[in-house]
């Protein structure tokens, strides 16, 4: 076998045909890392004449003539058949040292062993020979990494399967409080935008808004555009905001109607004073004080903030295999409304209706303990009934052991002199 560079079409006419595709290894990634400095390599492997395995590798000098290389998300290549990936990588590592590659990273899209919904551990098979065969070829693991960590990409996902699902279907699997909170989104008539790129500062500010609260980096608003630029419709962005006209109009439906109910619960009274009318009319009664209570919010917010109040925004990254919930953020003065579940809803239904075979809430942290302090994000996505997914980890392969300990002296001194 022979890993040789193809041509950009060759590659996407393998990329379209892999079943177990990730956007990460498509040519729309490539043309964004490329716009952002980084060199693009389109390798094929081939067997006589026919490609078994591809990659785009990316790279950027960091030292004299000597570079970082990087595999986002690993290789398109069946991780199954061994024999097939130790030929890939002793190919891969004669392309590394003949390119002037310094070390490289890869985090393969590559499921390590499966856990139920709880996220404890299943009888199964571990991928252990799989970084065995990697670290036979001088990759070193970085790890069963757990948490978040803003160097790296998720270790540990969230994954709703959409294949021969329908609406109904997943709402029923929902839990209740996930369930409750779709219908009540429906029910206060939630908007959403889909956002152009000229819009695209809408989701950089929500996102933005909760970097600032729970502590992560928000890339800057070009990185969106960016993003948009090289991904076409495969990224979408979406804005779910209140139209407080409609809110209010809304509620004072409800109220009239639900004062109309009243009169015809007094009447039921009037005939039959009876337990069941007599707790009628106090149901009815407690719903009219909670729609009262709406419709004096919604004066006051459209007194405030105007006709248009934007509640949550999020990124996605779209294939053919799953749709990926990138990135995303909100408001955290209007909680209440759980826009966050308008969103959910929203591009699951999508995934449904264009055939997307799963919907990938991404990172979680692994740790499946109330004391995390990310174990309310897991909560939300396992609302859903998705199912927990570990990804088998890091690899760094160094290709000059000298060069890179210099490398990483000189990385040490250049530290300690902005510090």
């Amino acid at each position: 076998m022979l890993l040789k560079n193809i041509s950009e079409e060759e590659f996407s006419n393998f990329y379209d045909e892999y079943e177990q595709k990730c956007f990460w290894q498509s040519t729309s990634m490539a043309h964004f890392e490329s716009s952002h400095g980084w060199n693009v390599h389109y390798l094929g492997l081939y067997d006589e004449n026919v490609i078994r395995a591809a990659t785009i590798l990316i790279s950027k000098k960091v030292m004299g003539k000597y570079a970082l290389f990087e595999a986002l998300r690993g290789f398109l290549i069946d991780y199954d058949d061994l024999d097939l990936v130790d030929a890939f990588l002793t190919e891969l590592k004669i392309y590394l040292h003949d390119h002037n590659c310094l070390y490289m990273k890869t985090d393969p899209y590559c499921e390590y062993q499966p856990h139920d919904k709880e996220g404890n551990a299943l009888e199964g098979h571990k991928r252990d020979d799989l970084i065995n065969l990697f670290e036979k070829h001088g990759f070193i693991h970085q790890g069963f990494r757990n948490g978040s960590d803003n160097n790296y990409e998720p270790r540990w996902m969230s994954i709703l399967s959409l294949e021969g699902k329908d609406e109904d279907g997943i709402l029923k699997n929902c839990d209740s409080k996930t369930r409750q909170n779709i219908v009540n989104t429906q029910k206060t008539g939630l908007k959403i935008d889909r956002l152009n790129k000229s819009e695209l500062n809408r989701l950089h500010d929500m996102v933005s808004t909760t970097g600032e609260r729970r502590h992560f980096m928000n890339p800057n608003l070009s990185y969106y555009t960016d993003f948009m630029t090289s991904f076409h419709e495969n990224m979408q962005a979406y804005c779910v905001y209140l139209d407080t006209r409609d809110y209010y109009e809304r509620y004072k439906k409800n109220y009239e109607e639900l004062l109309k109910e009243k009169d015809h619960i007094y009447k039921l009274i009037e005939e039959t004073d009876s337990k069941k009318n007599r707790s009628k009319l106090k149901n009815c009664e407690n719903k009219i004080t909670a729609t009262l209570k709406r419709i004096d919010e919604a004066k006051k917010l459209r007194d405030e903030y105007g006709d248009k109040i934007d509640l949550a925004a999020a990124m996605y990254v779209i294939n053919d295999r799953e749709i990926v919930y990138l990135f995303s953020g909100s408001n955290d003065n209007f909680k209440h409304f759980k826009a966050a579940y308008a969103l959910q809803w929203h591009m699951i239904k999508y995934g449904i209706e264009h055939h997307i075979k799963r919907y990938n809430f991404y990172g979680i942290s692994g740790i499946f303990s109330p004391d995390d302090e990310e174990y309310g994000v897991y909560l939300f996505k396992k609302g859903f009934d998705a199912d927990v997914i570990e990804l088998i980890g890091n690899f760094e392969y160094i290709d000059r052991k000298k060069t890179f300990t210099v490398y990483e002296e000189l990385r040490k001194i250049k530290h300690l002199v902005r510090k």
